[in-house]
C-alpha cells in the first residue's frame, strides 16, 4: 500500500529517503543536491516552503518528490510499480492544491506522472520539452586539450559570465532576465563554484553544483558562438572533472539533451557514462477544475 508522506524539513526527507536515493546517487544527483541544499538553508531556492514528498510502501521508501519555488516539480525513480505510485502521488497534490508548472524525471515516472496529472486536471497539457540523459564518472580518459588554463572566475568576469549565463539559460529553454542572471553570477563566483577557461581572456565557462555525498555535478557549462569548436569546452569540463576528483569526489555527474549531439560526444570522450534517461515536460493550464484521480 502506497503512502505519501510529507515534510516540513529537508533533514527528514534526507533522514526518509537518502538511503534508497544513493542507491544510485548519480542518476539521483539532483533530488539529492537539492535536499541537501535545502538542508543547509531551508530559502535557497527561494522563501516559499517547498514541497517535499517521501513515496513509501509498508513503512519503506520507494521514491521521492520535491517541488521549490517557481521550478517543476522533480520526481526520482520508483521502486514500486510507477503506476501505483503516482497515483496517489498526483491525489495528494491536487488534495493539497499544489500548482505543479511542469514534472523532471527518469523516463518512466516523468510520462506517467505527465499522464495522470493532466488527466486529473480539466483544461490541461503536457509538452515534452527536454530528453536528457546522465552521466557518472569516475576516472577522467587521456584527451588533448586546447591552449589555455582553467581558473575558478573572479568579480573581473562578473559582467561576462552574467551575459553568459543568461545566454546559457536562453539556450537550454529557460530564459531568465538580465538581472537575475547578474545575480545568479554572482552568487556562484562568490561560493567558488564558476570556472573559466581562458585563453588570453575568457572562451568558455562551467561551474560546481550540488554535492551529494559522495559525488558532485558539473552543469552551466557554455561556449559563446565565436568560439566553439575549438575544444573550449571540453578542456574546461575535463580539467573541472579532474580536479573534483582530485579533491576527494568519488564521482562527478551531469545532465546532457539527449538531442544535442556536440555536448554528448564530448561528456564521453571525456569518460562520461550514461546512467540514466529523463524526460521534461512543461505543463499548460486553460481552465480550472477538480481532480478525478481516485486515491
Amino acid at each position: 500500500m502506497i503512502e505519501i508522506l510529507s515534510h516540513e524539513r529537508a533533514e527528514d526527507l534526507i533522514s526518509n529517503t537518502a538511503a534508497y536515493l544513493e542507491r544510485r546517487e548519480s542518476e539521483h544527483n539532483l533530488p539529492l543536491g537539492l535536499m541537501y541544499g535545502l538542508a543547509g538553508n531551508p530559502q535557497r531556492y527561494g522563501v516559499e516552503p517547498p514541497v517535499m514528498l517521501s513515496v513509501m510502501d509498508r513503512g519503506r521508501a520507494v521514491g521521492m518528490a520535491i517541488l521549490t519555488q517557481g521550478r517543476k516539480l522533480i520526481l526520482s525513480r520508483f521502486e514500486a510499480k510507477t503506476e501505483d505510485a503516482v497515483i496517489p502521488l498526483v491525489h495528494h497534490l491536487q488534495m493539497n492544491d499544489v500548482p505543479i508548472p511542469g514534472v523532471v524525471g527518469p523516463e518512466e515516472q516523468a510520462r506517467v506522472f505527465s499522464e495522470r496529472w493532466t488527466g486529473a486536471v480539466p483544461g490541461s497539457l503536457a509538452s515534452l520539452t527536454m530528453r536528457m540523459r546522465a552521466f557518472e564518472i569516475r576516472e577522467v580518459a587521456d584527451v588533448p586539450l586546447s591552449v589555455g588554463v582553467m581558473r575558478m572566475a573572479t568579480m573581473d568576469d562578473h559582467a561576462l559570465t552574467a551575459r553568459w549565463t543568461s545566454e546559457f539559460s536562453e539556450q537550454i529553454g529557460e530564459p531568465t532576465d538580465p538581472d537575475a542572471a547578474a545575480g545568479a553570477a554572482e552568487r556562484y563566483i562568490q561560493t567558488e563554484q564558476l570556472y573559466i577557461w581562458d585563453r588570453g581572456g575568457p572562451v568558455s565557462m562551467a561551474k560546481t553544483s550540488r554535492a551529494t555525498r559522495n559525488g558532485i555535478t558539473i552543469n552551466g557549462v557554455y561556449t559563446p558562438a565565436e568560439h566553439r569548436n575549438k575544444g573550449y569546452a571540453t578542456s574546461c569540463v575535463w580539467s573541472l572533472t579532474k580536479k573534483l576528483l582530485s579533491d576527494g569526489h568519488s564521482f562527478c555527474s551531469l545532465f546532457t539533451d539527449q538531442l544535442n549531439p556536440t555536448s554528448n560526444s564530448i561528456y564521453q570522450n571525456i569518460g562520461y557514462r550514461p546512467v540514466g534517461d529523463a524526460l521534461t515536460y512543461d505543463f499548460v493550464y486553460s481552465d480550472e477544475g477538480e481532480s478525478d484521480v481516485s486515491p
